[in-house]
């Protein structure tokens, strides 16, 4: 099911009415917050979708916008904004136009605006069909590089340290974890034991990321029983043929 639609206004006004009735017609769900950053945080976690109304006052909601703003860039939340010119000027001082999904500006076209939100809608329905992977590295440029490889074929969160991810996992869903084994601080395989001692993370398949190809160290990595190992010289190709597989054979061991 997919998640509501979060509508953000000051005020119940009619155009925010009209907004709310055309959801409802198209059987979008949806929920409804001030524009404060104590509101928002109460709802961020249940919505993807954003709608903000832009009233004559939204200049006077910087922290609130930047909030917001925080959320697009930090939680790969998704913004429509509609207003008058001044309003959505407003808007721009604080939210870059490039971080926003669609602007409308009145008078415009309602269908427009419905069939804008009906797309985004039917693709993260379909997003989230796609598998969670969850890239476990200290080295950004690889968590980045690696998700970049996945990120049209899977749904990607990343972490950079062990902690991270454990702390990720406590209240979020992963199909599987790419955990990088030589981690500074808390290495790779008491990772994997503190995953296996929590009954949330517990099942979850866990393949090792190592820089190494030597048989001692390989042996080293196997003999915990990962549910495989890659090393980090892999190329996009063989990464995505070899996680295919990986699914495929899950499905018909489950």
């Amino acid at each position: 099911m997919a998640k509501p639609v979060l509508v953000i206004r000051r005020d119940e006004t009619f155009l925010v009415n009209t907004i709310k009735t055309q959801l409802d017609k198209n059987f979008f769900p949806h929920i409804e917050s001030g524009i404060s950053v104590k509101e928002l945080s109460r709802y961020k976690d249940d919505v993807t979708l954003m709608i903000l109304y832009a009233d004559d006052s939204v200049g006077e909601s910087r922290d609130a916008l930047v909030y917001i703003k925080d959320l697009l860039l930090e939680e790969e939340k998704e913004l429509i904004v509609f207003g008058g010119r001044t309003e959505l000027d407003e808007v721009d001082k604080i939210i870059p136009r490039e971080l926003v999904e669609a602007v409308f500006e009145r008078p415009f076209d309602m269908n427009v605006m419905m069939e804008k939100i009906g797309e985004f809608i039917d693709e993260q329905s379909l997003i989230q069909r796609k598998k969670m992977i969850l890239i476990v590295d200290d080295d950004p440029t690889y968590l980045k590089l690696i998700k970049e490889w996945l990120k049209d074929d899977y749904r990607v969160s990343m972490a950079n340290s062990g902690m991270q991810a454990i702390t990720w996992l406590a209240s979020n869903k992963a199909d599987l974890v790419l955990l990088d084994y030589e981690m500074p601080t808390i290495k790779g395989s008491k990772v994997l034991e503190m995953l296996r001692s929590e009954s949330s993370s517990s099942s979850i398949p866990v393949m090792f990321l190592t820089g190494k190809s030597d048989k001692e160290a390989i042996m080293e990595v196997l003999a915990l029983k990962p549910a495989g190992y890659l090393l980090k010289s892999i190329d996009r190709k063989t990464l995505l043929e070899t996680l295919d597989k990986f699914f495929v054979q899950q499905k018909y061991k489950n």
